[in-house]
């Protein structure tokens, strides 16, 4: 029989909540906030490693993964719309230092997801549930007692919930692991009544309301007695008293409050555990960004992070991360023409397997918001869409370093999918009105996808369309748009992506 600590170790963390308590653990101390020489806010970035580097030390995993909300409103917002409603306005100075925090972990080879539509906590619990199920023992780092419903002694999976706002001490462990056994000790309930526990009493962090009336304490006892929400009610002419009268007129506020607490463990996510794996990553990147954030303690501590992580150089190519987030590219989004432009190399995902394809195909699945459309490029030999072969299909969905993929089609050299298996898992998508997209020169692009068998719909915006709109006379280029509006200079790294310019790619700009 399995020894289930000679398992492997996949160790999950919430993201935002860890962030959170990073930026607010210094917001409140005598000092405050962390900040470099020229003003950018590094309070997440140092709490948030500094509380990783400690869990990587105690609990030695091979492997991690960071979930983190997306911006999009979720399926708890759809169904109601006061879900979060109470929650200010987050911090200006959040969101800088949140961006630069991420832009380390991309450097430390650190894997991070998000999925428009689902919460973090979504991520977390189809991630644990599926890798425990494959064989891996699963520890969830969170403060967020949400978490505690994922709990399973037979499963592998714990959570390791972070004590108070301690963030800041080196020495001192920030996080208790909670147990099948400890959840009770601590709530009074098992992992399995929590979502119940919480439709009861409601979380007023979530606006989650709960039966009006109906306490900690009450919920405790009644689930104590009855076991679940449905037992509760099954046996409601039993419960004596004002608290009768309470879960009666708050039956619906019940049934509500259940749906908002309880996480998803089944989102449409396609992983490879392998991915998760610590391989080290590229140390002079890593100085140099530790530098301009002037994250001293990590750059002097540089080879033992990079032991922490792997101790292997990781061959995975980094953006450039001379472009820190910062106050004023905040407030101001760089249309001075004044300004002089930036280059930006442009590098996307690769998508050569099933499996990646299969991943990209569930993140454009999700985006069916009008506000949020995909934008989307095809590369061909010609101009001429009756005689241009098919290279390769890109897209883009956000403004993060991986919100951007390429699929290679009609290459001469590397490794790539048929024809056939991209564009048949892509017509679901390309041929519905449901999944709204971007084009540049829509004309073009339906005639190429035409040729290919593939009906275009759901187009809702054309950016050279939009140009000629607004100035006829202009350059209607993608390039010449990028320079005039974002003030930048985009140029495609053809080698990166494997491509032989001369012989494959038409300048369709």
């Amino acid at each position: 029989m399995t020894n289930q600590q000679d398992l492997p170790l996949l160790i999950l963390i919430d993201g935002h909540s860890l962030a959170f308590r990073a930026y607010y653990a210094f917001s409140n101390s005598r000092k405050g906030l962390l900040k470099t020489s020229t003003g950018i806010p590094t309070s997440i970035c140092f709490g948030f490693l500094n509380s990783l580097m400690q869990v990587i030390k105690l609990e030695k995993p091979k492997y991690i993964g960071i979930a983190f909300d997306s911006k999009e409103k979720t399926f708890r917002h759809k169904f109601d719309t006061e879900y979060k409603a109470n929650r200010p306005e987050t911090p200006e100075d959040f969101i800088i230092d949140i961006k630069n925090l991420q832009k380390i972990l991309e450097i430390l080879d650190i894997v991070t997801i998000t999925m428009p539509g689902y919460e973090a906590d979504d991520i977390l619990g189809t991630l644990a549930v599926e890798a425990s199920n494959r064989g891996y023992r699963v520890k969830v780092l969170s403060g967020d007692k949400d978490l505690f419903q994922l709990i399973d002694d037979k499963k592998n999976i714990s959570i390791l919930y972070l004590e108070g706002n301690r963030i800041k001490s080196s020495s001192e462990r920030k996080y208790t692991e909670i147990t099948s056994t400890t959840v009770i000790e601590r709530l009074g309930i098992t992992s399995d009544q929590v979502i119940d526990y919480k439709a009861l009493c409601g979380d007023k962090s979530d606006n989650i309301p709960g039966v009006k009336g109906i306490g900690e304490k009450t919920a405790v006892k009644l689930l104590t007695q009855y076991k679940t929400l449905e037992g509760i009610y099954h046996n409601i002419e039993y419960i004596k008293g004002a608290n009768q009268k309470k879960l009666k007129e708050g039956k619906k506020e019940a049934d509500r409050s259940r749906y908002l607490a309880k996480i998803i463990i089944n989102c449409p996510l396609v992983f490879d555990i392998d991915e998760f794996a610590l391989k080290g990553f590229d140390q002079s990147a890593a100085q140099n960004l530790f530098e301009k954030l002037e994250l001293k303690t990590f750059n002097e501590n540089i080879n033992q992070l990079q032991e922490k992580l792997g101790g292997k150089f990781s061959q995975k190519l980094l953006k450039k991360t001379d472009q820190l987030i910062n106050k004023d590219q905040v407030l101001n989004h760089s249309n001075n023409p004044k300004t002089n432009s930036k280059e930006i190399c442009i590098r996307p995902q690769i998508i050569s397997n099933t499996l990646q394809l299969d991943k990209l195909v569930n993140i454009l699945l999700s985006y069916q918001n009008n506000n949020y459309p995909v934008a989307w490029d095809i590369e061909t030999t010609d101009l001429n869409p009756q005689k241009a072969e098919l290279i390769g299909i890109g897209c883009c969905w956000g403004e993060e370093v991986n919100d951007i993929a390429y699929i290679p089609i009609g290459h001469k050299e590397g490794k790539q999918l048929s024809r056939k298996e991209i564009l048949e898992k892509l017509r679901p998508i390309l041929e519905s009105n449901i999944y709204p997209k971007v084009f540049q020169n829509t004309k073009f692009d339906r005639l190429v996808l035409e040729n290919q068998g593939i009906n275009l719909d759901g187009v809702v915006f054309d950016t050279m369309l939009a140009s000629y709109v607004i100035n006829p006379d202009n350059s209607h280029k993608l390039s010449s748009l990028c320079k005039q509006y974002l003030n930048n200079i985009v140029s495609k790294d053809y080698s990166e992506l494997g491509i032989n310019k001369k012989q494959t790619i038409a300048d369709l700009d």
